[in-house]
């Protein structure tokens, strides 16, 4: 084989892979809008099939079921939450952990994504790799550095956790109700957990 047909070869393998990319995409937007406008109960292959103008075999080639869609869903979703708070102006470990807990209010994907369902081992080991990375960035400010790794992981793991709660009161709205906002009690809890 020729120099100039590999470089052919792998011009149109490129393209190739640059098209399923585009269509992964196009499939997730859909998914997007369908579980905004519908809710998880709505969001079927055949909807984001609708959705996408395509037919539902041709999303199946793409995602082998709604678990597939919904994890891939969420890790973009982590993904983007934790670039929003890296680029938090704030240094502060309480400040920063209730911008997360806005974050995780408005976020839809995560608190969809249902544990029963099965999901792809990759799409495990990402979603699980983007976690671990959003609750180093949201403990960072803490400086747990000093800590046993043991005890900085649950300190982070435990701040985190906090965060995720907060954002699931103020979701449902009761948060409110307590008297209480996500920037006090993490404020608080910041203070408890900062190691020095």
């Amino acid at each position: 084989m020729s120099h100039a047909e590999l470089t052919n070869d792998a011009r149109k393998e490129a393209r190739r892979e640059a098209a399923h990319a585009h269509k992964r995409n196009e499939i997730l937007s859909a998914a997007r809008k369908v579980l905004a406008r519908e809710g998880v109960k709505g969001l079927t292959i055949r909807a984001v099939a609708a959705e996408a103008g395509y037919v539902a075999g041709a999303v199946y080639f793409y995602f082998d079921s709604k678990a597939a869609i919904m994890s891939e869903l969420a890790i973009q979703e982590l993904s983007s939450l934790t670039k929003q708070i890296k680029t938090e102006p704030s240094k502060d470990a309480a400040e920063r952990a209730a911008a997360a807990a806005s974050a995780f209010a408005a976020a839809h994907t995560l608190f969809e994504l249902d544990s029963e369902d099965e999901i792809e081992p990759g799409n495990d080991r990402a979603l699980t790799g983007r976690l671990i990375g959003l609750f180093q960035t949201l403990s960072e400010p803490l400086e747990l550095s000093d800590l046993p790794p043991k005890q900085a992981h649950a300190r982070a793991l435990g701040f985190s956790a906090a965060a995720i709660g907060l954002a699931t009161l103020a979701r449902s709205g009761r948060l409110d109700k307590l008297g209480v906002t996500a920037a006090d009690a993490l404020k608080e809890l910041a203070r408890c957990l900062k190691a020095h």
